[in-house]
């Protein structure tokens, strides 16, 4: 069952530049005439900044684990994933993906993740269809 389904946690929030880390709430009550059940709090989004550079902060989801402050390869990773769309918003049941370690790792990671366009997937079968072509002519 999905850790997250029936309680609110408060969202982390990530500050690339002074590499810290942030859980701030953001839930608010309800209206009860919209009462769902186990469900009284809703999620309303907003900027959040931080609090030592006044610069946005990244929502980074409830299963971030931020690295320490002195792991600089390490934020810089969470800082791409972050800026390519990737954050770590699951449900909690720890089934997520492996995510790279290393900036080598993450530009093969992103490209294998990346959305390809209808030419490319064709292109992509037409490759796998000629391969299986010569294997069967060999």
């Amino acid at each position: 069952m999905c850790r997250y389904a029936f309680h609110n946690y408060r969202d982390h929030f990530a500050c690339f530049d002074c590499r810290k880390s942030f859980k701030y709430w953001q839930w608010e009550p309800c209206d009860e005439k919209t009462f769902i059940a186990k469900q009284r709090l809703e999620h309303v989004p907003r900027e959040i900044v931080c609090p030592e550079c006044k610069r946005p902060m990244f929502d980074m989801g409830l299963d971030f684990k931020a690295p320490r402050k002195s792991n600089r390869t390490s934020w810089k990773v969470a800082e791409t994933l972050a800026r390519n769309g990737f954050t770590f918003h699951d449900c909690g049941c720890g089934m997520g993906v492996r995510v790279p370690r290393t900036m080598r790792e993450v530009t093969q990671w992103l490209e294998a993740r990346r959305e390809k366009s209808d030419g490319e997937k064709l292109l992509q079968g037409y490759g796998r269809r000629s391969k299986r072509n010569k294997r069967a002519r060999a």
